[in-house]
């Protein structure tokens, strides 16, 4: 109940009790014979009524006031909360899109580039081995020359999916850049990397995507850096070099490179 409700309902609870007071008192004294009309404590009754009728008004409006106020203080939180779904939904999607390759839903260079400088300190830090592939699909100029622009995007997402597939779920797969892709494997040995490294590119060579009734035949080439990389800049060199020379191999190939612990210098006399 409101306060201006409350306040109201004192009022005509004071004046009913007044009244209350005064009609008995009148008939007791007898004012008709004072000149004051027999009708008049009647009337006193019938004002009664009236202002329990008016007040009865009163408090029915002042009911469905409040009633109003609460609906629509109702609607505006409801309105709200909608806005504030909206804004979540809103935040969620730019995030994405800033961390998110646009065309193949990966993640983008400079979220594997983050994620790589983290996953070099923990290496570093726990002594486990780090590998990272970074796969280049072969003559991809010659698709989007031969199929067209559309057909090269779609060859990107197909890839895309297949990587995202055969990773585990504590792995980091991304579009590195162009036809390029970057997967982080922590804790993955330098032989177990090549393994990896030789199903993803029989993965590539095995993909059948169509265009029209022309299926597009696809291979890759891959550099793998595994070990303990002093920071994320040497890993990433590493790999680069690898894959230059699986395409000097003749392309469809691996290349994998062992980078060992930096050596601890210091402590020790000569």
């Amino acid at each position: 109940m409101t306060r201006k409700l409350k306040s109201t309902l004192r009022a005509w609870a004071c004046g009913f009790a007044a009244l209350g007071l005064v009609a008995p008192a009148c008939l007791a004294q007898g004012y008709s014979s004072r000149g004051i009309p027999e009708w008049a404590p009647l009337g006193l009754i019938a004002l009664l009524f009236g202002v329990l009728a008016l007040a009865s008004w009163r408090i029915r409006r002042l009911a469905a006031q409040a009633r109003q106020g609460k609906l629509a203080i109702q609607h505006r939180t409801e309105d709200l909360e909608r806005e504030k779904a909206e804004l979540v939904r809103a935040q969620e999607k730019m995030r994405h899109f800033a961390e998110h390759d646009d065309l193949t839903g990966l993640w983008n260079r400079r979220i594997l580039i983050e994620r790589l400088s983290q996953e070099v300190d923990r290496a570093r830090r726990d002594g486990t081995p780090l590998s990272v592939i970074l796969v280049d699909l072969d003559h991809f100029k010659d698709i989007n020359d031969t199929f067209g622009n559309p057909s090269g995007d779609l060859v990107l997402k197909e890839i895309g999916a297949i990587f995202r597939r055969l990773v585990r779920t504590y792995d980091w797969v991304g579009r590195y850049e162009g036809e390029e892709f970057l997967l982080i494997l922590p804790g993955l040995s330098f032989v177990g990397a090549r393994l990896r490294a030789e199903q993803f590119r029989m993965a590539v060579q095995a993909a059948r995507i169509f265009e029209g009734e022309t299926a597009i035949q696809l291979t890759a080439s891959l550099g793998v850096a595994s070990g303990f990389p002093a920071d994320y800049e040497a890993m990433i060199h590493a790999a680069d070099v690898a894959l230059y020379q699986a395409k000097n191999n003749g392309r469809n190939c691996v290349v994998a490179t062992e980078i060992e612990p930096p050596e601890i210098t210091g402590g020790a006399g000569i």
